[in-house]
């Protein structure tokens, strides 16, 4: 029979809160979207909870669009996107001996040595949100991607650490527990983000992830297939929103509005006769201006964003190693000019990505936007996945095992 699941990808956002619904089928290894709910959200600050009403009203909301779009299916469970300038990230080495007699290694050695790598110090109010090993050594040989089943007497793993606030990040498990729904994994938004943006291929040549969201500005670096480092700026669109409304004495909403209708990052490509609507406040009536002024406070602060980016990879030291250059995704990438003012600040080519691997209802969710909730599905499945076929070949293994035990008994 085939092994099919329904996964849930939650991410709640400064600006919005998104659910994805799909129908995942695990031996075809497929992913159908069947479901999604986006609802606006103010309960976040920099990916930080500061209303939990508001938060757990906005996940509601989000889960009861996706799951009436997919139709019997009841959302019971969420793969639920983390954030934040909390987050931080470092990394760090285990080492282990193989103790079994045939100096075969398994999978609980490699547990192991991962558990090692994890033994850092830590604040009392910090955790580990992610141990990713990057790199096995084998006796003294590296480069080891999978090691079980290999000979050796001496494992070593590089390990990529994620930790993020302890009080900040039961906050989020709070509002969802709030919402009725229970949490399947937390995930860091960057890594799940590059599983629906980023190809493989990019990522063993070596890739930037920028992910432009309403409070916060997440940046992940891989290469060699593996990621190499993670960071969260607190800044995003909501920034180049405020510049709008503090420039043109404007509402928030409508300074929201006139960035979506009429926004430019790059004031070289508005034309001389472009014009745009925006309701001063007070004002009875909106006013008619050139909307090369809106480009000019809007391209400031996209100038900036872009100008941490790239000191964010000048400081993790792999800024060397991007030869496929800059992968752009989130609500803040959408922008036109966005893309051509990238790649001027970063110095590297720059493209945007869309949720890409799936299917179904996929023309709904081909935007920048629904990056993280796509992102969120595909990692639950490639982690439900994995885990099935390694229980799969332990059986399998356990069969051949009692089955050669029976034939040397006869």
């Amino acid at each position: 029979m085939s092994r099919k699941e329904f996964i849930a990808g939650l991410d709640i956002g400064t600006t919005k809160t998104c659910c994805v619904l799909a129908d995942v089928d695990f031996d075809a290894g497929s992913a159908d979207i069947i479901g999604v709910g986006l609802t606006p959200s103010n309960g976040l600050r920099k990916g930080v909870v500061v209303d939990l009403d508001a938060t757990t009203e906005a996940i509601q909301s989000a889960t009861d669009k996706a799951q009436k779009m997919g139709g019997t299916v009841s959302i019971r469970s969420v793969v639920v996107g983390v954030t934040g300038e909390h987050i931080s990230s470092l990394n760090s080495r285990g080492v282990i001996a193989i103790s079994s007699s045939d100096r075969e290694v398994t999978r609980s050695d490699v547990e192991r040595v991962v558990d090692a790598s994890k033994v850092i110090v830590l604040p009392p109010e910090r955790e580990i949100i992610h141990a990713l090993p990057r790199d096995f050594t084998l006796d003294g040989q590296d480069g080891i991607k999978d090691p079980v089943g290999m000979s050796g007497s001496r494992l070593e793993v590089e390990t990529h650490i994620v930790t993020g606030s302890t009080s900040f990040l039961d906050n989020v498990v709070k509002c969802v527990q709030r919402a009725g729904l229970e949490i399947d994994m937390t995930v860091l938004e960057p890594i799940a983000t590059s599983e629906s943006a980023i190809i493989p291929a990019e990522k063993d040549l070596g890739v930037a992830l920028v992910d432009i969201g309403g409070g916060t500005t997440d940046v992940a670096v891989f290469a060699n297939g593996e990621i190499f480092y993670t960071a969260v700026l607190p800044v995003g669109g909501n920034h180049v929103t405020k510049d709008i409304a503090v420039g043109l004495r404007a509402a928030q909403e409508e300074a929201e509005r006139a960035k979506i209708v009429s926004g430019c990052a790059t004031v070289d490509m508005i034309e001389p006769e472009d014009t745009f609507e925006i309701m001063s406040l007070g004002a009875e009536s909106s006013r008619e201006l050139p909307r090369e002024i809106l480009a000019k406070i809007i391209e400031p602060r996209m100038q900036e964003i872009f100008s941490m980016v790239r000191e964010e990879l000048i400081k993790s030291g792999y800024i060397e190693l991007l030869a496929a250059g800059a992968v752009l995704t989130g609500g803040g990438s959408q922008m036109p000019g966005t893309l051509e003012l990238a790649e001027n600040v970063l110095g590297m080519p720059v493209r945007l990505g869309l949720p890409r691997n799936v299917g179904g209802l996929n023309d709904t969710v081909q935007s920048p936007i629904f990056s993280t909730a796509v992102g969120l599905v595909l990692y639950a499945a490639k982690q439900h996945s994995d885990l099935r076929d390694e229980q799969k070949s332990v059986t399998l293994k356990q069969s051949l095992l009692d089955m050669f035990k029976f034939r040397k008994g006869r």
